[in-house]
């Protein structure tokens, strides 16, 4: 066995090989595997954890699996609420949760299916296990520590977390979160912004401590997976982070959170500056702009100082000095700075994970727990994506190039450029220009809400090329045009974003087909055909979104997939002489011409079965009378005027009535010719 104060590191990333553990027992472990993930808990002494102590290991249970363990998660198993599991076809099985909820998942080999409560004797059982999962998932990833016999540190990053990062990893943040699970091990998920303005995670680790090398050995762990450095990573003001990024992410830039800083103020800043809200309006409109420069806000800082008498405040001087690491004015020139200026979003992603989970869950528990959360995420992005595929283009400017951006970018970020380009044409307008050989220089007046003048902007347009320099330094802040830039190309009638100006991970086909299929959610079919068949869907998916603006290349690439088609099934291409002789056949056997005009006329009415004869039913004749001469008799009304049972009138219309009425209008006018007398 192994001694117990050694420190063992694995490492395992889709298919790799394993080390020979079979003179390492190690600890008894509970592993509970989940389908197409890392899952696993360790039988862990509570009390010794928490006191930092290491109970002793205790002998093999069994040199091998108990026999029920094979025949785990089988057709009728009703273990754990799954019954009745019926297999659809070759690749899924659908089983039934005891609610009546209907569960489609995969139909993986029966060794990487969930077994509960599996314990294993050794170290090898355990490995021998996460190496036929990491090879049935292509470049699945994982890195752990184990110390004195438990479970230190733990990696993790499956396909599509690293394809995510190889896109959006240009901004990288990570916070450490807690109360994740039993064992108090410190949760860090690593975020970043997809093209949809959403969270996005690439990976995750849980931490026994937060020293400087626990985190050293996360990174570098993050870095063997991922292969590649971000360009800024943002954290909070921990050392134990400032140290292990420095000495792992040699050529990133690191920023703090502005906002834990500027949370402080209030706590650092005593007596009656403290209540003087004018202060801190101006420090946080001082240190939040992000179109300042450096110089101006140093000036601008020292003279703030000098004018409240903070020349010698400690904390301020403190920050001061650091300045370069959280101010916006030092950050304007790397691409992407206005990403994420906080860890709001590992904020809001930690609060996500810790949803579902709780302090009293297991290992597993805690990563079944973080897989609901990543479907969910995922979920969430699918959706965006299929907004944006099914969206519909309105136009709000009658400029061509607003729809050049909507077939560009993603819904979220059209509706940003958009908005650029509407301000560009209300709000801005040029107040004086400068030529030079090839280049032309537009000065540009920016209006606020009330049409105010606020900024002059210098615009430079090389009309050659189309290529613009600017004063705003938009583009490099958030990746997409401003609207001093829109309002030049409006002048010039430029109706395209030139290819330059498109920056690549927002735009919408960045992200490949096959990361939204089936297979990336419930696992991948390994079989030849399986592969050759999503490979064909993502070609055809891929051309079709390559032509969704050309209606001509959409109609020639459908023609060559009815020949590729005919080819296929005919067994030779699309032959029109053959096809004239069958319409020839045909024509013949109906004796019409199918080429012919044809005069359509409005069809005759029809008549229903239900809808019954029109004529009105009569009783039967008498008399020899035909049915036509035969009349119902009429029964007799009450008249309300002349009080009696008659069939000619009624008392609308009874002549009684008709007298009574024409009586009083002639005593009407004789009343009014002897009051008219009488007045004369």
């Amino acid at each position: 066995m192994a001694d117990s104060n050694s420190q063992q590191h694995r490492t395992v990333a889709g298919g790799t090989g394993i080390p020979n553990l079979n003179d390492d027992p190690g600890s008894p472990l509970n592993v509970v595997p989940h389908n197409l993930s890392l899952h696993f808990a360790f039988n862990e002494d509570e009390d010794a954890l928490g006191e930092n102590r290491v109970s002793p290991d205790p002998e093999p249970i069994s040199s091998e699996l108990p026999a029920s363990l094979l025949n785990q998660n089988g057709p009728n198993d009703d273990e754990d609420g799954v019954q009745d599991c019926v297999h659809a076809d070759e690749e899924f099985y659908v089983h039934h949760t005891p609610n009546g909820t209907r569960m489609w998942c995969p139909n993986i080999p029966i060794v990487l299916k969930p077994v509960v409560g599996s314990v294993y004797e050794t170290w090898k059982d355990v490995f021998n296990r996460l190496k036929e999962r990491s090879e049935s998932l292509p470049d699945f990833y994982y890195d752990f520590v184990v110390e004195k016999g438990q479970l230190r540190s733990i990696f993790w990053a499956d396909e599509i977390s690293k394809i995510n990062y190889e896109v959006f990893g240009d901004v990288l943040a990570f916070d450490a979160t807690y109360h994740t699970n039993k064992y108090n091990m410190i949760f860090v998920p690593f975020t970043g912004v997809d093209n949809h303005k959403q969270c996005v995670t690439f990976g995750a680790g849980l931490l026994f401590n937060e020293t400087t090398e626990s985190y050293k050995w996360l990174l570098e762990s993050f870095l063997k997976a991922h292969k590649k450095q971000p360009k800024l990573v943002l954290t909070d003001q921990d050392p134990s982070m400032k140290v292990a990024i420095s000495e792992v992410f040699t050529d990133s830039r690191h920023r703090l959170c502005m906002w834990h800083i500027m949370k402080k103020l209030p706590t650092k800043i005593a007596g009656d500056l403290l209540q003087n809200s004018e202060l801190r309006a101006l420090m946080h409109r001082l240190v939040w702009s992000i179109h300042m420069k450096p110089s101006t806000f140093e000036t601008r800082w020292q003279l703030l100082m000098e004018e409240y008498g903070l020349q010698d405040h400690d904390w301020l001087n403190d920050m001061y000095s650091i300045r370069d690491q959280w101010v916006p004015a030092y950050f304007r020139d790397i691409p992407m700075c206005c990403l994420m200026k906080t860890t709001s979003r590992c904020e809001s992603s930690n609060s996500s994970f810790k949803v579902n989970s709780s302090s009293a869950n297991t290992l597993v528990q805690f990563m079944l727990c973080y897989e609901t959360r990543i479907d969910n995420q995922r979920y969430r992005q699918r959706v965006a994506e299929f907004k944006t595929s099914s969206s519909v283009f309105m136009d709000s400017t009658d400029l061509a190039i607003e729809k050049h951006a909507f077939e560009l970018y993603t819904h979220a970020i059209s509706t940003e450029v958009r908005k650029e380009i509407y301000k560009g044409k209300l709000f801005c307008y040029i107040v004086n220009t400068e030529d030079c050989d090839d280049v032309c220089v537009y000065y540009v007046n920016q209006l606020d809400k009330r049409n105010n003048a606020t900024n002059t902007f210098t615009v430079k347009l090389e009309l050659s090329n189309q290529s613009v320099s600017w004063s705003c330094n938009n583009f490099i802040r958030i990746g997409y045009l401003c609207r001093h830039i829109f309002c030049v190309y409006r002048v010039n009638n430029i109706e395209k974003i030139p290819a330059q100006f498109v920056v690549k991970r927002w735009s919408r086909d960045v992200l490949p087909k096959s990361l939204f299929s089936i297979e990336s959610r419930y696992g991948v079919d390994t079989r030849p055909q399986a592969a050759a068949r999503s490979q064909i869907l993502v070609i055809v998916t891929e051309c079709v979104d390559a032509l969704r603006s050309d209606v001509g290349g959409l109609s020639s690439f459908a023609e060559q997939i009815k020949e590729l088609k005919c080819k296929l099934l005919n067994g030779g291409p699309v032959d029109d002489e053959a096809n004239n002789d069958n319409y020839a056949t045909v024509e013949e056997l109906l004796g019409v011409s199918l080429d012919g005009d044809v005069t359509l006329n409005n069809p005759d009415g029809i008549r229903n079965k239900g809808r019954g004869k029109r004529r009105r039913l009569s009783r039967a004749p008498q008399d020899g009378m035909s049915n036509s001469a035969v009349k119902p008799p009429i029964t007799p009304r009450l008249c309300r005027t002349c009080m009696k049972y008659v069939t000619g009138h009624d008392s609308r219309n009874c002549k009684k009535k008709k007298n009574k009425n024409k009586s009083s209008n002639e005593d009407e006018d004789e009343d009014s010719s002897s009051a008219s007398q009488e007045s004369t």
